[in-house]
């Protein structure tokens, strides 16, 4: 690799029109939630996805400010996959950003399953329409970079050898880096492998063990270097030997008491950097 370290930033979870979800709840519902490592705020009930939009487009600048290599969105960029007005507004800010920043776009449950949960093949194929392909992989300078639909690692009951397809790819992208010489092999995936601890109780946060385990071993044996998920609307993960798991918080609604930022990512020959940029303070009111 050359001197100067390649650079990217993360961003997960914009999902536009989530504030709208969580809003118009009473006490009761923010302990519910609360029972289930949830923080949601009691606010007036509110439509549209405007504060979304806000907090995109304070993202958006900042990406154009740090000017990276590329920029890659880690899923969740909406709430709703059938909302045509929520995709809209999501490429029309994505299309601010300067000129000569690529965007890799990486699917999220919300994106690629109509019940934000089982993907199905009829939600698969409207993700690929509208975003391309849902498993890909790239390369910059010496560092591989690999995006899984961790949407089927997570939920692949619906998809007859959707799993399967997703090792084999995945084994494939794999060797291919490794003959490449990589400095490097990152992976991007929506749902985190684990959110503490590699051996935590399978959740709607995390992959099941059965299939983490696997997952792991993969990663490990290729030499992944770091892998990048978002879906848990906080800051986490963790290492598994000389794998680091990384979990983002959310450009949109957090769930947690990290701010709403984005991750700047710097790789150069010995090591994989990152920093976690806080977006200015969370707004109570979507006109706030």
């Amino acid at each position: 690799m050359g001197s100067t370290p390649l650079r990217f930033v993360f961003i997960a979870d914009c999902q536009f029109g989530a504030y709208a979800t969580f809003s118009g709840m009473d006490a009761e519902d923010v302990a519910r939630f609360a029972e289930n490592d949830m923080t949601v705020r009691a606010v007036p009930a509110t439509t549209g996805f405007e504060w979304e939009a806000r907090q995109y487009e304070r993202a958006i600048a900042t990406v154009n400010d740090v000017t990276p290599d590329f920029v890659v969105v880690g899923g969740d960029m909406v709430d709703d996959p059938r909302d045509e007005g929520q995709l809209a507004a999501l490429r029309r800010i994505t299309a601010l950003l300067r000129p000569g920043i690529d965007v890799h776009w990486v699917p999220g449950n919300h994106d690629v399953a109509f019940d934000a949960a089982v993907p199905t093949p009829e939600s698969v194929d409207q993700y690929r329409r509208r975003f391309g392909a849902d498993a890909y992989a790239f390369h910059r300078d010496e560092v591989s970079f690999i995006v899984g639909n961790s949407t089927i690692w997570a939920r692949p009951e619906e998809l007859p050898g959707g799993w399967a397809g997703q090792l084999g790819f995945l084994e494939t992208e794999l060797e291919a880096a490794r003959r490449r010489g990589s400095a490097h092999i990152v992976v991007f995936a929506h749902h985190p492998l684990f959110t503490r601890s590699v051996n935590e109780e399978d959740s709607y946060w995390n992959i099941a063990r059965e299939r983490r385990s696997i997952l792991l071993d993969l990663f490990s044996d290729y030499s992944v270097s770091t892998v990048f998920s978002g879906h848990w609307h906080r800051n986490g993960g963790g290492t598994v030997g000389d794998l680091e798991l990384v979990i983002s918080g959310p450009v949109g609604y957090p769930l947690a008491s990290d701010p709403p930022g984005l991750r700047v990512v710097e790789v150069d020959s010995k090591l994989v950097e990152h920093r976690y940029v806080a977006l200015p303070a969370f707004d109570s009111e979507p006109g706030g």
